[in-house]
């Protein structure tokens, strides 16, 4: 058993040795054509490495969601109900993201829209938004 640490301790030490002096060394593609003669139907597209670095490229920069804490309220039966819910806003796109129930956060993102002329007069009055939850139904804030 000694033996055998002593020997898998002498490989990781000159493993680790010579993984130091190692240079990298970039390998050369060359760039060929390939032309087919005639007579052998369509020819084939040869694959060529697009020379350059991947992660430096230009990406279009997206627009930041901005969350925010809130009350959102929904009815049951006659009665209605309040609960923290937070909503994402990007540009003109409102997201309700997650609800806070008694169990810590639920994740419930949907997309909101705006209360309309269907709505009760009531829901009209107070709210600007609306958005469905599998948990509580629609929720209005």
């Amino acid at each position: 058993m000694k033996k055998l640490l002593f020997v898998c301790s002498m490989i990781v030490v000159s493993l680790t040795a010579s993984a130091q002096f190692t240079v990298y060394q970039p390998v050369e593609v060359p760039r060929t054509t390939y032309t087919p003669s005639l007579g052998y139907g369509t020819p084939f597209t040869i694959y060529e490495p697009i020379y350059g670095n991947p992660y430096h490229q230009q990406q279009q920069a997206r627009p930041r969601m901005l969350e925010v804490t809130l009350r959102g309220y929904y009815k049951k039966g006659n009665d209605w109900y309040h609960m923290p819910i937070r909503v994402g806003v990007i540009g003109e796109e409102v997201r309700l993201l997650s609800i806070k129930t008694q169990h810590g956060w639920s994740n419930c993102v949907n997309k909101a829209s705006e209360v309309g002329a269907w709505d009760a007069e009531e829901i009209r009055d107070n709210f600007n938004y609306k958005a469905y939850s599998t948990l509580c139904g629609t929720v209005y804030f």
